[in-house]
């Protein structure tokens, strides 16, 4: 539990500077010349003496039956996270994230054949609506005013917070719903983003607290990267993952695989923008897809939204596991029978 507090791996990466920065390739790129951006981080911790002794766990852990086995996974990947923390700014950040976000299965190659039809669907038309700006706290549809009002009439433990830099429209994290600030939304959008935040990640994080064992709170092995696919499937079912959506997301993708095949972000970017993304997107989406210096998390999102899909079609019950906290798929066998017990 300590361990999981103290590694905050997508703070850690996010530049201290990434509006300011984005404004400024924004005019850079307008006028033909395509910079490299120049983000700057708090200093990296030093995690070493965390990594060994998760390390020293893990190797205890695996040999206590299978739920021993599920807490060593879990042990193992917050010491690769610690280790991307550690490595931000520096040139080993590429092979510590790559360790952490290694592809796992064959719904990588499935999402990487989703993401190429999406992107060549034809793009959305704009719609004629008005914007609202996320953190305008004078209008009622804004995403702050809509987040708040959600979480105030389920009377849940948590606040929410404007910030800056962030590169998400929002997060959730221990008690906190972030939203960012100064972006312009949609009413869809908004909404898409309430359901997301509060079905996907706000209330299994509720109900973690309530299951009879830590692993639901601290997190399973992957449990991260499914909780995203398992809040994508709730967009889907909403009927809202359609549109700039799916292309957000397709975009998100390929600049993730650019990444890993070693381009760097004005390859990346100059790539989104031959499958037609906006200059503003493209700049937006590489740096979240760079941050760090390359952590590319947002490779797991596509492949994660078709293997929660495919297990959730095999065992709908199921659900009720994944969404009692941050539960991989590959985990949720070992930890059904205690969240069974919690229900009952």
């Amino acid at each position: 539990m300590q361990a999981a507090s103290r590694v905050r791996m997508i703070l850690c990466t996010t530049p201290t500077n990434l509006r300011q920065e984005l404004d400024r390739l924004g005019s850079v790129w307008a006028r033909g010349d395509h910079e490299a951006p120049r983000f700057s981080y708090e200093a990296p911790p030093d995690h070493d003496g965390l990594v060994r002794a998760l390390g020293e766990l893990a190797a205890f852990l695996e040999n206590e039956g299978p739920l021993g086995a599920v807490y060593a996974g879990r042990a193992r990947e917050i010491a690769a996270e610690a280790l991307v923390c550690s490595a931000v700014g520096t040139k080993g950040l590429f092979a510590a994230a790559r360790n952490r976000f290694g592809r796992r299965d064959h719904y990588d190659d499935a999402a990487d054949d989703l993401a190429g039809r999406w992107l060549s669907e034809p793009p959305p038309r704009a719609e004629d609506e008005p914007l609202i700006r996320s953190d305008d706290e004078a209008a009622e549809g804004s995403l702050l005013v809509r987040m708040r009002a959600e979480i105030g009439a389920q009377r849940l433990p948590f606040r929410v917070v404007v910030v800056r830099d962030l590169s998400s429209l929002a997060a959730t994290g221990e008690g906190v719903v972030q939203v960012a600030a100064g972006r312009f939304m949609t009413r869809a959008d908004v909404e898409r983003t309430v359901l997301h935040e509060m079905d996907g990640h706000v209330l299994p994080r509720c109900r973690a607290a309530g299951m009879p064992l830590g692993i639901f709170v601290i997190g399973t092995q992957c449990g991260a990267d499914d909780q995203e696919g398992r809040a994508l499937l709730l967009e889907r079912r909403a009927g809202a993952l359609v549109g700039g959506r799916r292309r957000e997301l397709a975009c998100r993708h390929v600049a993730a695989r650019k990444l890993e095949a070693g381009a760097d972000f004005v390859e990346a970017a100059r790539h989104l923008l031959s499958h037609g993304a906006s200059l503003p997107d493209a700049l937006r989406i590489t740096a979240r897809v760079y941050r760090g210096g390359g952590l590319g998390r947002e490779v797991v999102y596509l492949p994660a939204l078709l293997r929660v899909e495919a297990a959730l079609a095999v065992d709908p019950a199921l659900d009720g596991v994944l969404g009692a906290g941050r539960v991989s798929v590959d985990a949720a066998a070992v930890l059904r029978p205690f969240a069974s017990r919690a229900r009952a």
